[in-house]
């Protein structure tokens, strides 16, 4: 009887452990996240896996020339340019034969006779390129030595092309070889360095690479400047007086690379990052304007004043094949110095566009820049014209604080209050309204990873769907805003060891818990995002960090580069604007603007930059007419006029950053960069900053065709039409000529 009651006290107990164990594992399946594979992820949405293109290598005899009486051999020819090559030092010349100025790729003899620097610098500057290169093994493998086309143990051959010319370089001692073709097209010529071409073959690598560094160098004393793509744009003029603290301009294109640690020293920096791979020379009634076609986020954009590496001004662009970085031996080490093992396998292109007469400023350049992007498709359909000039309207919803071990989520505008605040403002006279919705995760953006439901406190699902219904049938579009790029590891059940990216090192790149997620991952978060904002109607994405910052993934089964990065971030906003009706970016780095029907905080400011002298509206002219964009916030401001004044005299649209409550509530939050936005204080200056911008609605969908300074504090900007937009910062007043067309 005793061991009856033993055996079956002991299959209840059993029973109760199995009974736990299914509940324990009933609710782990409950609790567990049904996860889109990034896989399945780019196959709905129709992004392809990215594969990068290679340019073949010519092939071909030999060709070797005999020089005319300059030393220069005629290399290929077309309707309006003709390249010509030396033979002996491998420069070039590139003729423009509607003008017959004559582009050197290297300064001429007249000019180096009065040069004063000596040695490598000046054998650089007969070079049309300059190698720098590091060790691959032993202790010093951070030392960088230069190599250029004057070496004395080069070998060099050509190959001719229907249209250029290949030039290849090898270094027997160091084992190194590389290619450059030259390309004549309708608009100029195409400078490119295959990555096919390059061979890596001994104890030593390919750290940089100088392309045509002295293309067009000038001296002082020419009438003429360098284009640099500092914030809208700048002017680096040869007649300015320099103190000579300028270190030269050099600045990679998207910024420094990120999952670089060794960056981060530059951090503090204030500068905008380069936003377009583009950069020109004016001299007297020529120019050019070129283009960073294959490879631009891996490499620099280099200037220099005369005084640096030379006596001249020059800009080039400085291609990188592997950067220094900073590791660890272990953790109580200091970290030491190394250099990137595996190069940046991709081709490096840049495409030079020559022009004349009025056309040779930076004007012509951002003209030519368009033309380069509707050529290529980077810039899709003109806008269309719009009897009103639309505001975009951010509203923020709230976001989380974090006190005594608990997640608060702090409430700054429910959506009956959005609705509230909007149908205010088109009532006292607003007719064309965006709105932009931040805030309306799940706890706001404590957990990216687990976004929904819609917060409850804003109202919850059916708030939202009751509001975007609201602004539907007035008209109004409704997108929301989110970012799908940035996860905080202690918060987030997503691993970053499967799903973050890697630095050179190849160990997950963490900043202060958080990860960047790979592209695909992106992906598969975004598309579960938009299905359930496309049920309760939202109209469109405003995606944070997709159009101001990309990066390499060192994974250790292989490099994705930027580039890679570029095409997969493309693919999503191809796809929520098809999927949605309307994408959109902060910053609007060029990759985006072909899928961004708006472009928040576009860069309106330089960097203030040594070497830069004027600040000018290249970008704006380039973009406008085919995307909307703004600059700061109207409440936002640090100089309320000026700014507002530059965003008229650029072509912006007014935008402003609300909350229904008193911005202090987000004091403790995300949000506290909010420093003044409620409503009820800003709605005199909206509608009087609303009505100036409404001046310029019949301009909204036209290109600017001209820009000019008039004085010190007047500057003009003309339209399709021929309207003229006249601001003045000194009486802080524009005015509007219209056109004969308006």
């Amino acid at each position: 009887m005793v061991e009856l009651i033993k055996r079956t006290s002991l299959r209840v107990k059993l029973a109760a452990i199995a009974f736990c164990l299914l509940l324990i594992l009933g609710l782990v399946f409950f609790l567990q996240k049904d996860e889109l594979s990034p896989a399945k992820a780019l196959e709905l949405t129709g992004i392809a896996e990215p594969v990068a293109s290679r340019a073949p290598l010519y092939e071909g005899e030999a060709w070797s020339p005999a020089a005319g009486p300059d030393g220069f051999a005629e290399a290929a020819s077309s309707e309006d340019f003709t390249l010509y090559v030396d033979p002996a030092s491998t420069q070039i010349v590139l003729e423009d034969k509607r003008t017959g100025y004559k582009w050197r790729s290297n300064p001429a003899e007249e000019q180096l006779a009065s040069e004063t620097v000596k040695g490598v610098l000046l054998a650089n500057l007969k070079s049309p390129f300059v190698l720098t290169y590091v060790r691959t093994q032993g202790k010093d493998q951070t030392i960088r030595e230069v190599l250029n086309a004057g070496d004395p143990k080069i070998e060099t051959s050509m190959i001719q092309a229907k249209n250029g010319l290949q030039v290849s370089y090898a270094f027997p001692e160091r084992q190194l070889s590389f290619s450059i073709q030259y390309e004549l097209t309708p608009k100029g010529l195409k400078v490119r360095i295959p990555t096919q071409g390059i061979k890596e073959e001994g104890e030593y690598a390919i750290f940089t690479l100088d392309l045509l560094p002295y293309f067009g160098a000038a001296t002082s004393a020419e009438d003429g400047y360098i284009f640099v793509p500092d914030g809208p744009g700048g002017l680096i003029r040869f007649d300015s007086e320099r103190a000579g603290v300028s270190r030269g301009y050099i600045h990679q294109v998207y910024g420094l690379e990120l999952t670089n640690t060794g960056n981060w020293s530059r951090s503090g920096e204030r500068r905008e990052n380069i936003a377009y791979p583009v950069f020109g020379m004016k001299h007297g009634s020529n120019g050019f304007m070129a283009v960073l076609t294959e490879g631009g986020g891996s490499a620099n954009i280099a200037a220099m004043p005369p005084g640096l590496k030379s006596g001249l001004y020059n800009v080039y662009t400085n291609q990188i094949y592997r950067e220094e970085y900073l590791y660890r031996m272990s953790r109580l080490a200091a970290p030491l110095k190394a250099v990137q093992k595996q190069r940046l396998d991709t081709d490096r292109e840049v495409e030079y566009r020559f022009l004349n007469g009025e056309d040779a400023g930076y004007v012509g350049m951002a003209k030519a820049y368009r033309e380069y992007m509707t050529e290529t498709g980077k810039l899709k359909e003109p806008l269309k014209p719009v009897e009103h000039t639309p505001l975009y309207l951010k509203i923020m919803g709230g976001n989380y604080t974090e006190a005594f071990n608990k997640i608060k989520y702090i409430t700054a505008t429910t959506f009956p209050q959005a609705k509230e605040i909007v149908n205010g403002l088109v009532e006292q006279g607003v007719p064309n309204i965006k709105v932009i919705y931040y805030g309306w995760q799940n706890q706001g953006d404590y957990d990216l990873y687990d976004r929904f439901p819609i917060e409850e406190s804003l109202g919850g699902e059916e708030a939202a769907k009751d509001f975007i219904s609201s602004m539907s049938q007035k008209g109004i579009d409704v997108m929301f805003e989110d970012d799908f790029v940035w996860i905080d590891s202690e918060s987030s059940d997503l691993s970053g060891k499967t799903n973050g990216i890697r630095g050179i090192d190849e160990t997950v790149f963490v900043d202060e818990g958080w990860f960047i997620s790979k592209p695909a991952r992106t992906v598969a978060m975004a598309y579960e995002t938009i299905q359930k904002l496309k049920d309760i109607g939202v109209s469109g994405l405003l995606f944070n960090w997709i159009g101001e910052m990309v990066f390499h993934d060192y994974d250790p089964d292989g490099i994705a580069t930027r580039s890679d990065t570029i095409a997969v971030y493309d693919g999503l906003l191809a796809y929520a604007k098809k999927t949605l009706g309307s994408s959109a970016v902060y910053r609007g780095n060029d990759y985006t603007v072909g899928q961004a029907d708006f472009i928040a905080g576009l860069p309106a400011e330089s960097s203030y930059d040594f070497m830069v002298d004027e600040t000018v509206p290249f970008y704006p002219i380039a973009l406008h007419g085919y995307v909307s964009y703004a600059f700061g916030d109207g409440n936002l401001r640090n100089d309320v006029e000026t700014e507002f004044l530059k965003a008229i005299e650029y072509g912006a649209v007014p935008s402003f950053f609300l909350t229904h409550e008193d911005s202090r509530v987000l004091k403790y939050t995300g949000a506290n960069f909010l420093f003044s936005s409620q409503y009820e204080k800003w709605t005199e200056r909206i509608l009087k900053e609303y009505k100036d911008f409404d001046a310029l609605s019949s301009v909204f969908a036209q290109e600017i065709i001209n820009h000019e300074k008039l004085s010190k504090d007047r500057f003009a900007t003309v339209y399709e039409d021929g309207t003229r937009v006249i601001v003045d910062y000194g009486s802080k007043t524009f005015a509007v000529e219209k056109g004969e067309g308006a």
